[in-house]
């Protein structure tokens, strides 16, 4: 009886013991397959699950070993050589038992579905990743070869400074080549999308749509000895930004991201809320559809961007969340360049410009994101006033919005006029610019040749020196053309209850989650 009683008094400290770490996350991801998508949303939701053969160091811009235990570059910057970590282990979800650790096969099936638009996965879904788009993998990749069982070594086409950099990219998150050979002879590739499968810190456990995904701890994690990691892990999934403020405030979770800046600002008075804080590597942007006969015309792009009060949007929407952005780079990078002056606030001039054009009065849609990001932390207030500012200058513009990942399939798809969108980016220039670059997912179908080819040159020149001047060329030619506007840099600020412990908040937005406790 009295080791009955023992284990009864024992019990509350064993389930004390199980600790949850609640995320309010903006919503639902679009697809579990990080290969196949450029959203943050989804990015999120993938950050607990997979890993990367190179990664960043945590609140830096330093490049590190992830599933790569070290590399080496040949001599002509063209070859990488990789040895690859020994014990790691998949994870075990329902639908799917690994029998082996990973090794170079699992490096070839990641790239061979990234690289090859003929395979059966490529067929499942109705495009190729974004991201080896813009980054012109398809021509830079030569091969990817299998050495031994953990080497593997990747060759170029050409040099690329931006290479290693971009290995540390979500869309590169290595994938069990055994539950790939499960599902094709189960005819369902398609489920790479539905079932994550990964070697990082959480395992997928359960997926609601517009209400919960759960993860659970991975036990026997490679890095489990350097960080300490909840028990299990949750994302409520909570669309609007003033009701995740409110949870935080009632701690029904310990994260809320994003969260608006007027929702911030109260959040900072309250002693039970801390913020974790980094400069914006990011902007927001208006992207302009340039397969629309009248926004095909740079004169009326010019219009259209010296009729937005800029400096108003800046002090209604981000308040001291942001500055103004003055190029397509986000102020943070290096290759940022300070001395471009972008077109002052003109609206006689812009309507001038469209009356020379023939063009008024012009009837265009308006794309207003639906969530908020640090880039724009308010879309419909956003479109309402350059809605207003468009209007002074005879151009009428009807604001059309969809629920986030619909949003961004439409506007990929060419629907919209003009629409409000971002981007969160990374120390590494190449994939901020990469987006401007002809072929890219950036809402424009905008292409130019000296553009690309400045790109090209960035990505061979091996001196950050070298690479500044370049990249300071290609935004002055997007800020001549302007197939995007440039808003605003938003200042990264991520609210937590004040008792959870080791957040670092990436320089580029990214929330990762492992070596954070709740209490």
């Amino acid at each position: 009886m009295k080791r009955i009683a023992a284990l009864l008094l024992a019990l509350p400290l064993l389930v004390q013991a199980q600790t949850t770490l609640r995320l309010c996350a903006a919503g639902s991801p679009k697809t579990f397959d990080p290969a196949m998508t450029d959203s943050g949303i989804d990015h999120i939701a993938h950050l607990p699950v997979f890993g990367t053969l190179v990664e960043v160091k945590r609140g830096t811009d330093q490049l590190i070993p992830g599933l790569a235990s070290s590399w080496a570059v040949s001599p002509d910057g063209l070859a990488y050589t990789f040895e690859l970590r020994r014990g790691v282990s998949w994870h075990t979800v329902e639908g799917f038992k690994p029998t082996r650790e990973f090794d170079a096969d699992d490096v070839l099936f990641t790239f061979g579905r990234l690289l090859s638009r003929d395979s059966a996965f490529a067929k499942a879904f109705p495009s190729v990743s974004p991201y080896v788009v813009s980054f012109g993998w398809e021509k830079l990749i030569r091969s990817v070869e299998k050495l031994g069982s953990h080497q593997v070594r990747i060759t170029l086409a050409e040099r690329d400074a931006s290479f290693l950099s971009a290995l540390s990219f979500a869309f590169t998150m290595i994938q069990s080549a055994e539950l790939g050979a499960q599902l094709l002879k189960a005819g369902t590739p398609q489920r790479i999308a539905q079932l994550p499968v990964g070697t990082g810190p959480f395992q997928f456990k359960s997926f609601r749509a517009d209400s919960v995904i759960r993860y659970v701890k991975h036990p026997t994690w490679w890095r489990q000895a350097e960080r300490p990691r909840a028990d299990q892990l949750v994302y409520a999934i909570t669309t609007d930004g003033s009701v995740r403020a409110q949870r935080l405030k009632r701690d029904e979770c310990d994260i809320a991201v994003p969260v608006g800046p007027a929702d911030l600002a109260e959040l900072k008075k309250d002693p039970s809320i801390q913020l974790a804080t980094a400069p914006g590597m990011n902007i927001g942007i208006l992207a302009y559809n340039t397969r629309r006969p009248a926004l095909a015309r740079l004169e009326v792009r010019q219009a259209l961007d010296m009729a937005i009060d800029k400096a108003a949007i800046l002090r209604a929407v981000y308040g001291d969340a942001g500055t103004l952005a003055t190029t397509p780079m986000p102020a943070a990078n290096w290759a940022h360049d300070a001395t471009i002056k972008p077109a002052p606030y003109d609206p006689a001039k812009a309507k001038a410009l469209l009356q020379k054009a023939g063009v008024l009065p012009l009837d265009i849609t308006l794309w207003a994101m639906p969530v908020v990001r640090a880039y724009n932390p308010n879309g419909q207030r956003m479109a309402q006033m350059i809605q207003s500012d468009w209007a002074k200058v005879g151009v009428n513009a009807r604001i059309v919005t969809y629920e986030w990942g619909e949003y961004l399939r439409r506007v990929d798809a060419g629907e919209h006029d003009a629409a409000l969108s971002g981007w969160l980016g990374d120390p590494e220039p190449a994939n901020t610019a990469g987006q401007l670059a002809c072929g890219a997912a950036s809402g424009t179908f905008w292409c130019n040749a000296a553009y690309d080819k400045l790109l090209a040159e960035a990505r061979q020149a091996m001196t950050q020196a070298e690479r500044k001047v370049l990249y300071g060329k290609a935004q002055r030619i997007a800020m001549e053309q302007l197939p995007w506007t440039p808003i605003a840099y938003g200042r990264q600020a991520v609210p937590l209850r004040a008792s959870v412990k080791g957040f670092v908040l990436d320089l580029d937005g990214s929330i990762y989650l492992d070596g954070v406790l709740p209490r």
